[in-house]
């Protein structure tokens, strides 16, 4: 990138050439040259090529700053719309783990619904165990406490040995039933805590699965904050060179304008005009609202300068020849939007001619002979015109030049 140091030396440059072809000199030099005097010494046409040449040298370096900022500009977009596609997959992969999270979320909360059920199932079944336990050494406890006496009572109070086995097989098996109930019980109870923690388990990993996702979450949040922090910084640059470029712009702008007033002077020195200082063509109306010269950034040459009045009050009012001539040209056929509408010439000889644009009306004929200052139109705004307004132009041997020191001290 150009320094500013670089800028600040052009934008001088510009402004000591502005000094030279301004002001009183102007004037007086505009004075000489309408008056059929010499115009300029050789030795100062020859300082106004130096000062064309020198401008024009200055010109081609900003052009190739200018060239410079578009590809830094366009190297922005790149970056940016790369970054933007970054910053696309980044917001994607965020809502993928946001959805794995939840996801995540649901299943955890299933497994604690099942872990608690389970250990709901397990309590229940400790409690049928102890419970069937405590019959059990109930039972045993009898048994063994009354061991004899029992025996004894099953003996005689049975009517035969057969029915005696019998029932004593009875106790047998109804003590053989207890143990096997505690035990199943118990093996149950164990396979509910061994699928508990099977289950617990699987919690830890979605735990840590789940946790795994925030995490990738918290980073992947980082990378997309950064990726928009990048955007933001590239379109502040792209920005400053926009500014740049459109300051380099309003530069060759104001040198195309002083090389433009310099050729003029140059060719004014060639070709003197011994007609006298030109009326200004709308008596009453001075206010200038668009200069000769480049405009609208340097997209566009004026050819001449537009006179307008406040609010489209000049619209109608008359327009008078700049000098004494002949009606060169006249034309009324136009395309709305385009063009200079209607419009005259006046050949004022000498190489001289005067243009009236945009006119609602003209009043006189082809080849009728004028004065300085007689009716010759009225101001309109047809062809290419956003309002009420006079288009004038001076040509010098066919081509247009600075109409303004042709009226010097008639605008305002």
């Amino acid at each position: 990138m150009p320094s500013n140091r670089f800028v600040a030396s052009i934008v001088s440059a510009v402004l000591c050439t502005a000094l030279l072809v301004t002001g009183p000199a102007r004037q007086a030099f505009a004075s000489t040259v309408l008056n059929g005097q010499p115009a300029i010494s050789q030795g100062t046409v020859d300082n106004y090529q130096s000062q064309i040449a020198q401008i024009n040298s200055r010109m081609k370096r900003i052009e190739e700053e200018n060239k410079q900022l578009q590809n830094e500009i366009q190297k922005a977009k790149s970056e940016k719309e790369q970054v933007k596609a970054k910053r696309g997959v980044l917001d994607q992969q965020i809502k993928l783990t946001k959805d794995e999270i939840t996801l995540l979320q649901e299943r955890m909360t299933l497994l604690e619904q099942d872990i608690a059920e389970k250990k709901r199932e397990i309590s229940d079944k400790q409690g049928e165990i102890d419970r069937n336990y405590a019959l059990y050494l109930q039972r045993m406890r009898a048994m063994y406490m009354q061991d004899d006496t029992t025996t004894l009572g099953l003996l005689l109070g049975s009517d035969s040995f057969t029915t005696f086995l019998t029932n004593t097989d009875s106790m047998a098996r109804v003590a053989d039933h207890d143990r096997k109930l505690v035990a199943d019980l118990t093996t149950q109870r164990l396979e509910l805590e061994q699928i508990k923690a099977e289950l617990d388990e699987r919690l830890e990993q979605l735990e840590s699965d789940k946790a795994q996702n925030e995490e990738k979450q918290h980073t992947l949040s980082g990378q997309l904050q950064a990726a928009d922090l990048q955007i933001h910084s590239l379109d502040q640059t792209e920005k400053e060179y926009y500014a740049d470029l459109e300051k380099n712009k309003a530069m060759l702008a104001a040198m195309r304008q002083e090389i433009n007033d310099l050729y003029a002077k140059i060719e004014w020195s060639k070709n003197p005009y011994v007609g006298g200082e030109m009326e200004w063509p709308v008596p009453g109306f001075y206010r200038i609202s668009s200069e000769y010269g480049s405009r609208f950034g340097g997209s566009d040459f004026h050819t001449g300068m537009d006179i307008a009045g406040s609010n489209g009050s000049i619209y109608g009012a008359t327009v008078v020849a700049a000098n004494a001539g002949t009606v060169k040209y006249v034309n009324w056929s136009y395309t709305p939007g385009r063009g200079y509408g209607i419009y005259l010439i006046l050949d004022h000889g000498g190489g001289m001619s005067t243009l009236y644009a945009h006119l609602s009306n003209i009043t006189v004929g082809l080849g009728d002979v004028v004065n300085k200052g007689d009716p010759i139109a009225n101001v309109g705004s047809t062809g290419w015109s956003t309002g009420p307004h006079l288009h004038f132009e001076v040509r010098v041997n066919g081509n247009h030049t600075n109409p303004k020191p042709y009226v010097i001290g008639r605008s305002q």
